[in-house]
């Protein structure tokens, strides 16, 4: 009954604007000129108010002046719009038929109904969306495109879409070689986009099989869920890879966008240590992706494609500013890599509101704001892959420095006991292989525990610093030197016989007991016992030669301190 009080009233319009008068409408598109921007500014629409409309509905509400004049080249409805219909008119000036290709640009719309309209009848009519099987298509392209020829004088083209998704209908009429072209550059650019960040995803996916650390597993999922949305709603995916799977086409935008958000915080979460740092916030964060996650189920459980996608631009809006707001918190919390996140993060931001607001309608729609997502997700990748080889970087440099602190003595800086064994084991195995000659020298600071008694431990450590100073100064590029425990010091000498040997053993005598050590009740002088032993068939260890210097350094001690007693074949010299 509202259908036919709709065409009644249509009616009524249509003979009122017979009789005073036509309403401006835009001009017809010249089949003789190249339109290479979209078309939005020379067509009208309706939407539709009191039910369905028929194109015979539609034909009269246009020619009533019920359409408005499109005033941007791309039309937008936003999301959950009245099925609208598009009119514009195509003039051939020419005698002959002219192809041209119609393409809407916009891979998610549900249904579209196209209808080719040539000197008062129907010549041609379509139904595309993504309702259909991707084989179905009349031209193999991710977005809605059909080939018309154009007869002679003046042409109408109307279009009804119907879609909950958002409804941006960037509608483009061009030569079928040019349609092509456009469409082999876009593709071209897609791949450069999907090359890097694939590349960026596998090199991720190694460093975790590698290394083990989470933050390139998060990485690498939050780097392939911006892959898998943007495949999706750019057609590709429809294309590609589901192109008989109808429902998940349907679902796939919301299902996507929830996931790229809800990776890209737990990959913030790991990578600014928010369990350390801020740990409310990263209970918050969860509890936030909990939320929209159990929303987006309902509204599937429901069946509402409408409230899945509001609910999934509304996340990924949000999700935008909480990353922006974590990397604030962590830069100031002093995390240098927070640095490179917040300016990953602003570049993410800027990209997703503006295609969003573009896709809502509130900003006008063109290739700029539609891609600005990939472009500040190309920022973004760059920045935190660098921000990550930061983290990496530095993580080695602590490694390296708690290694090599940890194979250090603290008080004199010389190697402690195990960096000893860590760099004598090769030299040893070398020398028992080839039968080399090699000595080990045992030093051990005459009274050490009086200088203590009488001067104090401060005074005591000075000693201990001073007379190690003296020993690295002293000992040859090759030898190996160690503090070996309280007022104790040793020295591997590789390629080194006993007279050679005590030789070194003598000016490192000599040199110690020349050193003069300041303290608050003046100057303090030591001397040093050395215990020598050259390796023999008998030392079959290491172990077992240190013990024969440890031997000779017990008789150096007994014989009067001061002096050198080097072993050989069981017999000792003292000098």
């Amino acid at each position: 009954m509202l259908s036919a009080l709709f065409r009644q009233l249509v009616g009524f319009a249509a003979v009122l604007a017979l009789l005073f008068g036509t309403p401006a409408v835009a001009a017809p598109l010249s089949t003789a000129l190249d339109h290479r921007s979209a078309i939005g500014q020379s067509a009208d629409f309706l939407q539709e108010q009191h039910g369905r409309l028929q194109l015979a509905d539609a034909m009269v509400a246009c020619q009533a002046g019920q359409f408005t004049p499109g005033k941007s080249p791309v039309l937008n409805f936003g999301i959950g719009a009245r099925p609208v219909w598009i009119h514009f008119a195509v003039d051939n000036p020419g005698t002959a038929p002219v192809e041209r290709r119609l393409s809407i640009e916009t891979a998610w719309l549900d249904r579209a109904e196209v209808y080719f309209q040539h000197q008062g009848r129907t010549v041609a009519a379509h139904r595309v969306g993504d309702r259909q099987a991707f084989a179905q298509r009349p031209v193999a392209s991710r977005y809605f495109v059909l080939d018309h020829p154009f007869g002679t004088g003046t042409s109408d083209v109307f279009i009804r879409v119907e879609t909950p998704d958002p409804m941006v209908v960037p509608l483009y009429l061009l030569n079928p070689d040019a349609s092509r072209t456009r469409q082999m550059q876009q593709e071209f650019s897609y791949g450069i986009v999907y090359g890097f960040l694939l590349a960026l995803l596998a090199y991720n996916a190694i460093l975790y099989l590698s290394l083990r650390s989470t933050r390139y597993l998060f990485y690498a999922l939050y780097l392939a869920m911006f892959v898998a949305m943007n495949v999706a709603y750019t057609g590709h995916g429809y294309a590609w890879l589901w192109p008989e799977s109808l429902v998940w086409q349907q679902w796939s935008n919301p299902v996507l966008m929830f996931l790229y958000g809800a990776s890209g915080l737990m990959f913030a979460i790991r990578f600014l240590d928010l369990q350390v740092y801020f740990p409310r916030v990263r209970k918050a964060v969860i509890a936030y992706c909990a939320a929209f996650g159990i929303l987006l189920a309902a509204a599937f459980l429901l069946g509402s494609q409408k409230l899945a996608l509001l609910a999934a631009f509304t996340f990924a809006l949000l999700f935008t500013g909480i990353m922006l707001f974590l990397g604030v918190i962590s830069v100031r919390a002093g995390q240098k890599p927070a640095k490179y996140f917040l300016i990953a993060a602003l570049a993410a931001m800027v990209g997703a509101v503006l295609t969003t607001l573009s896709t809502w309608g509130f900003i006008p729609h063109n290739s700029w704001t539609f891609r600005a997502v990939e472009i500040g997700m190309l920022i973004d990748a760059t920045l935190l892959a660098l921000a990550l080889g930061y983290q990496f970087r530095v993580g080695q440099e602590e490694r390296l420095r708690a290694e090599r602190l940890a194979q250090l003595d603290p008080l004199t800086g010389l190697n402690n006991r195990r960096a000893f064994y860590d760099k004598t084991s090769p030299l040893w195995s070398q020398a028992i292989r080839h039968r080399h000659d090699t000595s080990v020298m045992l030093i051990d600071i005459d009274r050490f525990k009086q200088i203590n008694d009488t001067h104090g431990h401060a005074h005591g450590d000075d000693v201990l610093k001073a007379t190690a100073g003296i020993l690295r100064q002293s000992v040859r590029q090759g030898d190996i030197l160690a503090r070996w425990g309280g007022e104790e010091f040793i020295v591997f000498l590789p390629e080194t016989d006993r007279p050679e040997a005590i030789a070194l053993a003598d000016r490192l005598r000599a040199a110690i007991a020349d050193m003069r050590v300041p303290g608050e009740a003046g100057e303090t002088t030591v001397t040093a016992s050395f215990g020598i032993a050259q390796q023999e068939n008998r030392h079959v260890t290491l172990d077992a030669l240190i013990a024969a210097a440890d031997e000779c350094l017990y008789q150096a001690k007994q014989q009067g301190r001061n002096r050198v007693v080097a072993c050989l074949a069981g017999q000792c010299s003292v000098r």
